[in-house]
């Protein structure tokens, strides 16, 4: 028979073939989608130790430039511009990350890359620019109090000949707001181990027990400082830089848990003075030798 008469034959896959192959697939995406997702958030923590750095190295320029005088959290000045361009809140005050700026002139750094919510400026002067006082790093208070002519605040600049144990003691962190406070120190500024949740708040920390419970008020603000305050920034935990210069991730748990220990963390608030027994062995307290 001539071949153009031969029927041609043809295989295709049948429906039990193709389910299968739909399940192999749902399977594979299964166990790689998490690892995928894993990969991506270690990148961004990476991103993150390096702005901490980056910052750190900042701080320990500016600390040369002042007398080895660490910065304060916030000034009180109408000195316009700031030294990032813009203001971010008002019209008289400086945040921390302002104060830093000229030493690393980076605005990226002051973001987390892991935080999820960013605030746009709500002034003329920086309408529509993010700032960073909220939702990405925190300084330890401790090291960088607001200035003793401020209202707010009776505790002195912090010179580095008074830091005891510059490798163990936090400086800089992922955090809820600009500053953190371990106990109630500082008036205005809630500290983390409060018995209520506030913007003050350490990352990871609605995941242990005992954390005052979080309400949800359904804005996209505070959709992600719920994951924020439930599941820490990284991994159930957050960067920290370290008053020595190194930066190192730590569980939400074990910084919760040093800023309990911080009942006595070197301040006499009745005369601005450090107390000198510095008794409270405490990772937050740069006064003690933890």
């Amino acid at each position: 028979m001539p071949k153009r008469f031969m029927k041609q034959s043809t295989r295709a896959f049948t429906l039990i073939e193709l389910l299968v192959v739909i399940a192999i697939i749902s399977i594979l995406a299964a166990i790689l989608f998490p690892v995928f997702a894993r990969a991506r958030e270690s990148a961004r923590r990476t991103s993150c130790l390096s702005n901490l750095k980056q910052m750190e190295l900042a701080v320990m320029m500016y600390v040369q430039d002042y007398d080895e005088t660490y910065p304060p959290s916030y000034v009180r000045t109408t000195q316009s511009p700031p030294p990032d361009g813009y203001w971010w809140v008002n019209y008289s005050m400086w945040f921390w990350p302002q104060i830093i700026y000229p030493y690393h002139h980076s605005h990226q750094v002051l973001f987390c890359p892991s935080s999820a919510y960013t605030v746009t400026g709500t002034i003329t002067s920086s309408m529509g620019k993010p700032i960073a006082n909220t939702d990405q790093y925190g300084v330890n208070v401790m090291l960088f109090p607001p200035p003793v002519e401020q209202a707010a605040s009776s505790i002195p600049a912090v010179k580095m000949a008074a830091v005891q144990s510059p490798a163990s003691t936090y400086m800089i962190m992922d955090a809820g707001n600009y500053v953190m406070a371990p106990v109630g120190y500082m008036a205005g500024i809630s500290p983390v181990t409060g018995s209520a949740f506030t913007s003050y708040y350490l990352p990871g920390r609605g995941s242990l027990a005992g954390s005052p419970a979080y309400t949800n008020t359904g804005t996209e603000a505070s959709n992600a400082r719920e994951k924020d305050y439930m599941d820490g920034r990284h991994f159930h935990g957050l960067n920290i830089a370290f008053a020595d210069g190194h930066a190192k991730w730590l569980r939400s748990s074990e910084v919760y848990n040093q800023a309990r220990k911080c009942t006595d963390c070197g301040f006499t608030l009745s005369n601005g003075t450090h107390r000198t027994e510095h008794n409270a062995a405490s990772a937050w307290n740069p006064f003690s030798s933890h």
